[in-house]
């Protein structure tokens, strides 16, 4: 049996290092034969989030580095093994940035799994699934919102079994040992993984002050012909009208520019409300945009109170998708000693295509008043509102429609890369 090992430990986690070994020690002792992918060595590039994979070369990434190994060997694997320390809850951004190459391996069409809209299969089979997190302290909400995200990763990744084990302090040699053969006897024994329940978010932390600036931070690859920046960008419109100084940054264009970066930072020092927009990259936030939240929270506390909103939209029409992705930014808000103030997600945001707001139809109405409703509390220092959410859940368009749309889309654009005769093809498959 074939084991594919993803190891997003830095090279100074001591308890990465003792968890990489005793999960070796025992996929020999179980008769695997692993290949290991230490992340931190290798080279990947962020995906470019143009969905190339699937239009212009389908089944494979247009950029030629590790993420293509990494692809082929979870192709050929019988287990896919993710390590990584618990951040906010999520994967940390080293094993985040090979995970978002993985959409290579399933084909852009949609179906409807457990009654919510998912991607269709590319391959016939898929590797079983074991997910292994460690944390320094237990933390039954991180606990959680992991073990969710595993989850939904499962169901994206078509996992014949699933396992999660979290690993919590510097437990000794045996008890780390029997944990992890525990886990892969679960794979073993095919169990159900079951429906992790997620916690619900906390309230908004409500201020008795307006904030005087906000910053909004787009986090898609696209940056201004981006959904999220369409959305962030409205935000700050109604924000502006009210009185409050505005600005944007783009992550993808700042994080590897040194320069950038620190005037960023020196910003964020005196920013009242920061806005995060982002796109959902395989049931959570793009790898690039958790690398800056674990440098933000890793940074001293300002002595001075963060409100902390984020907007999250989706390729597919239920905006149940993103609730964790929202988990998680609360967790980010409460490491980083920010202030919470709620969150808004959007369905279907492909259908809002990184077109300004007010440029849209009728069909965005629900949108666009969702966010002013939400800037109408957060000018007032209060958070977000349930009424918010509620007016962005009236989508502009029924989920079967949209899938079959969508579906026509994929088509179409395939057909102008010349290709659309090979949107199932299958560079990765050795049998």
């Amino acid at each position: 049996m074939k084991a594919v090992l993803l190891d997003g430990s830095a090279a100074d986690d001591r308890c990465g290092q003792r968890v990489r070994q005793a999960l070796l020690d025992q996929c020999a002792a179980q008769g695997y034969v692993a290949q290991t992918f230490t992340l931190r060595e290798g080279e990947i590039g962020n995906c470019a989030g143009d969905f190339f994979c699937w239009v212009r070369s389908p089944g494979q990434c247009m950029v030629a580095d590790d993420n293509r190994a990494i692809a082929a060997a979870i192709v050929a694997a019988d287990l896919l093994i993710y390590l990584t320390p618990i951040t906010f809850g999520g994967y940390g951004s080293l094993l985040k940035q090979a995970v978002d190459h993985q959409i290579q391996n399933i084909a852009p069409f949609f179906v409807t799994l457990n009654g919510e809209t998912h991607h269709e299969q590319r391959y016939d089979r898929y590797p079983n699934f074991l997910v292994i997190g460690w944390q320094a302290t237990p933390n039954p909400r991180t606990e959680a919102i992991f073990r969710h995200l595993v989850w939904r990763n499962s169901l994206n990744f078509y996992a014949p079994a699933t396992h999660c084990t979290i690993v919590t302090g510097m437990p000794a040699e045996t008890e780390l040992a029997t944990q992890i053969a525990s886990a892969l006897a679960a794979i073993a024994r095919a169990e159900p993984m079951g429906v992790p329940e997620l916690p619900e978010l906390p309230d908004g932390v409500a201020h008795h002050t307006p904030p005087r600036n906000a910053l909004l931070l787009v986090g898609s690859p696209r940056t201004r012909k981006s959904t999220s920046f369409a959305l962030g960008e409205y935000l700050m419109q109604q924000l502006s009208a009210q009185g409050i100084a505005t600005s944007t940054v783009f992550l993808h264009t700042t994080l590897n520019n040194p320069a950038k970066l620190q005037a960023l930072l020196a910003q964020l020092a005196t920013t009242d409300l920061i806005v995060l927009a982002f796109p959902l990259y395989i049931d959570t936030l793009p790898a690039p945009v958790i690398r800056f939240l674990e440098q933000l929270a890793a940074r001293p506390r300002s002595p001075l109170p963060k409100r902390f909103v984020v907007i999250g939209n989706c390729g597919f029409p239920e905006t149940r998708h993103l609730e964790n992705a929202l988990a998680i930014c609360a967790e980010f808000a409460y490491a980083a000693g920010y202030d919470w103030q709620g969150g808004l997600a959007l369905g279907g945001g492909e259908m809002v295509h990184g077109e300004p707001l007010a440029k849209l139809d009728g069909r965005a109405m629900p949108i666009r008043a969702a966010l002013a409703i939400a800037a109408e509390a957060l000018a007032q220092g209060q958070p977000i509102p349930a009424a918010a959410q509620e007016r962005m859940n009236r989508t502009f368009i029924p989920a079967w429609l949209y899938r079959l749309v969508g579906s026509i889309g994929w088509r179409v654009e395939a057909r102008r890369w010349g290709v659309h005769s090979e949107l199932y093809r299958r560079p990765y498959q050795t049998e």
